[in-house]
């Protein structure tokens, strides 16, 4: 059984739920730098390939890149696989006319190449949008930071648990059970993966108090 998140990932940015003011904000950006932040599970990751599918018409999936020069690049990458020493990724991305999304995933692993640097320096250009995906912005330097437009996603509201927990239901095809809803507002489950992941096990057969355990 495929988990729910597979089946959202793909989502445009209208389908989504919740964060709306954030998404709209998204939304509103062309090029430049962007970081998306929030806590793990608030569906970051999800939430800059959506922006990618509304913006393109083209679903990027994670560690892909599309190429169609001339048209657009497209690049979700892994911070520890993002390498700006790389002249062809260079010439590719950041010296062409392009229009050109590079998602960098787990940015605060940035550190650990010694990339930050050559973030200050990369320079800014129409169609150019570089978008930092990370549950750590603190760990990014200040002025990288203050380079970007920033997206925080937070978890969801009460009533925008319920909206999603039905969805989720009819993606998964059984029926929505007022007791779930309250079992994840007793355990305060608010985060989009943590709700997916508990509908997922009560899909397989886990009994709802159980299923909510750990979320």
């Amino acid at each position: 059984m495929n988990q729910l998140w597979q089946f959202a990932r793909f989502s445009k940015l209208d389908e989504m739920v919740g964060n709306t003011a954030a998404l709209a904000a998204l939304r509103a950006i062309d090029s430049g730098f962007v970081l998306i932040e929030g806590p793990i599970g608030c569906g970051k990751t999800s939430t800059a390939l959506a922006w990618v599918n509304e913006r393109f018409g083209t679903k990027l999936e994670e560690q892909q890149a599309i190429w169609q020069m001339g048209t657009y690049c497209l690049e979700h990458v892994h911070a520890s696989n993002f390498d700006l020493e790389d002249a062809t990724k260079q010439k590719q991305f950041f010296y062409t006319a392009t229009p050109t999304v590079i998602i960098v995933d787990e940015a605060q692993d940035l550190l650990l190449k010694r990339q930050q640097s050559k973030l200050k320096t990369i320079p800014a250009r129409a169609n150019f949008t570089l978008v930092l995906v990370t549950s750590m912005p603190e760990m990014l330097e200040a002025s990288i930071r203050d380079r970007c437009s920033r997206i925080r996603l937070g978890p969801l509201s009460a009533r925008e648990l319920k909206t999603m927990v039905e969805r989720a239901c009819t993606i998964r095809g059984i029926p929505f059970d007022v007791s779930l809803l309250q079992a994840m507002n007793r355990a305060q489950v608010f985060r989009p993966r943590a709700i997916l992941n508990v509908v997922d096990s009560v899909a397989r057969g886990v009994p709802v108090e159980q299923a909510v355990v750990g979320q």
